[in-house]
């Protein structure tokens, strides 16, 4: 493919608004979300609406998946070997109950680790940034 297809292909997309703080908001949202339910249901099993009360509800609604974005994590978790699934009749409804396995609680370890050491950075970073002159806007 020559060069000229490759920026034209690349050009008719266009690029993010780096500077709007939606598309960091987003972006932050899409990366947690899988750590968040790691996270709630390392606390007890749930189904998978109450997953998604109890993420909104433990980050004040910065993390706030909705059902179709957290039931195919949650396949995908359980496809994993990371959760299991029981039946169980939950107010009156048979609703599949979702709880971490071992591999599934080492992983949200192995997870807490990593966001530590991200946050740390991120830290690092703000306190860097905060330390230099800023210049004029451009």
């Amino acid at each position: 493919m020559s060069t000229a297809s490759k920026s034209s292909r690349a050009g008719s997309r266009q690029a993010p608004d780096y500077s709007d703080p939606r598309y960091w908001r987003g972006t932050i949202k899409m990366s947690l979300s899988k750590f968040f339910v790691l996270s709630v249901l390392h606390r007890k099993p749930m189904h998978g609406y109450e997953v998604v009360q109890a993420v909104e509800k433990s980050t004040n609604g910065c993390c706030s998946p909705s059902e179709g974005t957290v039931y195919p994590v949650l396949n995908e978790f359980e496809a994993g070997g990371y959760l299991c699934s029981t039946a169980e009749v939950v107010q009156g409804r048979s609703r599949k109950v979702y709880a971490l396995t071992d591999k599934g609680r080492e992983a949200f370890q192995l997870a807490v680790d990593a966001w530590l050491e991200a946050t740390d950075c991120i830290v690092a970073s703000k306190q860097a940034a905060e330390k230099t002159p800023k210049k004029a806007k451009q």
